[in-house]
């Protein structure tokens, strides 16, 4: 712990780094408003959401269609909208960090716009659901306002140019602004377009999963790592989110069911559903209704305090994408291993809880934005043992986050923000 608590410190002294994380707090107010708007549709005007579910609000609620389409064409702006700022302020930051300069906001402008004509060029259709799914991948306008803010910092370090508004400069700048959008656009639409050796990865990592009759307690550890993994980095893609769902087993169940109605002998009792969505994602990937839970008690940094209060509520509905940016849990090397290991550790108590059959499969669909906690016992039709279950892997998850997010009281303060002082 004492050595991962100086390679932090260290990290938190690099400018990349604490652009980032200046990035990730400024943009915290529009993930949460984002991430509340989020939860709203997926309980209430989503088809198979859970209010929708309970209360046929699809039939019973005038206008439901409209209302709908309002507030899932308001969610993806607002998710590209952050994408996008994500870019601009990392490039910002950055070139502030380290050229100290007045620059007209170049270097933002220009990671903006060269991420942007990147999601709207990536997406098939240019319609706004596939840009929303292309935006969903932070990592990449990350990547770009990095490459963007050094680019402007070098040429400002080693040149004479002033960037003042003069008639000589401008030009210069006309010029620099059109070479970066060439050099850094045609790169980065090339790597994410072709995405060959990503693919190839995903289709070896499928064969793998799909090698057999069904899945196994360690095929489906093994996908949810790899997906934790994408997630903790940003990674957001059709690799990281889908990559254990592509398992048989699971329908079969649900055949099997609909005939005997009896969860004690459906054919595959360990399934993806059954061990990672049940009890080893409770608050989204990493178990981050624990890590909230965690902080609450243990932190006394107020930002952490603050961000976990706000955020402990969305965790419940397994929206967790504002404690990912408030703390922050990306990039942030203190959370990497319980981030990790929770999900494994709670999977693990489902797993011999069901083998030993002290409890049922969970086995029946439960509707979007279910709260995590109820998932198991929903699950299983009402089974208090699931239930018990998913309080026993919630507390460990807690008791393994605890010692790390004791560690947040021993960093600085001001966790990204001296850029902005």
């Amino acid at each position: 712990m004492k050595q991962l608590l100086i390679v932090t410190r260290k990290l938190y002294k690099m400018n990349f780094y604490r652009a980032i994380l200046s990035a990730l707090w400024l943009i915290f107010p529009l993930e949460f408003v984002g991430v509340s708007f989020h939860i709203i549709f997926e309980t209430c005007f989503h088809r198979n959401g859970i209010l929708e579910v309970i209360w046929d609000l699809h039939t019973n609620l005038p206008g439901f269609n409209s209302i709908s389409y309002l507030l899932k064409s308001t969610n993806d702006l607002t998710f590209i909208t952050i994408s996008l700022l994500l870019a601009f302020f990392t490039a910002e930051n950055l070139f502030e960090l380290r050229a100290k300069l007045s620059h007209e906001h170049l270097a933002g402008i220009t990671s903006l716009f060269i991420y942007f004509l990147l999601i709207v060029e990536t997406a098939p259709n240019l319609d706004l659901p596939q840009i929303t799914d292309v935006a969903g991948n932070l990592l990449i306008p990350i990547l770009i306002g990095l490459f963007t803010g050094y680019g402007y910092s070098f040429l400002a370090k080693r040149s004479s140019l002033k960037l003042t508004v003069t008639y000589w400069a401008t030009t210069h700048l006309i010029m620099i602004f059109s070479l970066l959008i060439i050099l850094i656009g045609g790169i980065s639409f090339t790597v994410y377009q072709t995405q060959l050796f990503p693919n190839y990865i995903s289709q070896q990592v499928q064969n793998f999963l799909q090698t057999g009759n069904h899945p196994t307690f360690w095929k489906i550890t093994f996908a949810t790592l790899l997906s934790n993994f994408g997630h903790f980095f940003g990674i957001i893609n059709d690799f990281t989110t889908t990559i254990g769902n592509h398992f048989s087993s699971e329908t079969a169940n649900l055949t099997y069911l609909a005939q005997h109605h009896n969860l004690w002998n459906i054919p595959y009792p360990i399934t993806l559903h059954s061990l990672y969505d049940s009890y080893g994602a409770l608050g989204g990937n990493g178990m981050l209704l624990a890590l909230a839970g965690a902080i609450l008690l243990r932190v006394k940094n107020q930002r952490a305090r603050l961000v976990a209060s706000l955020s402990i509520t969305q965790t419940v509905f397994d929206q967790s994408e504002a404690l990912m940016f408030g703390i922050p849990i990306l990039f942030n090397p203190l959370f990497l291993i319980p981030f990790l290991v929770a999900p494994f550790v709670s999977m693990s108590i489902g797993y011999l809880a069901i083998i030993t059959h002290l409890v049922p499969a969970a086995a029946y669909v439960i509707p979007y934005a279910t709260p995590s906690i109820l998932r198991a016992f929903l699950g299983t039709n009402g089974n208090f043992g699931a239930l018990f279950v998913s309080l026993i892997g919630l507390i460990l998850s807690s008791l393994i986050y605890y010692p790390f997010v004791s560690l947040i009281d021993q960093l600085p303060e001001r966790n990204g923000d001296e850029s902005h002082a």
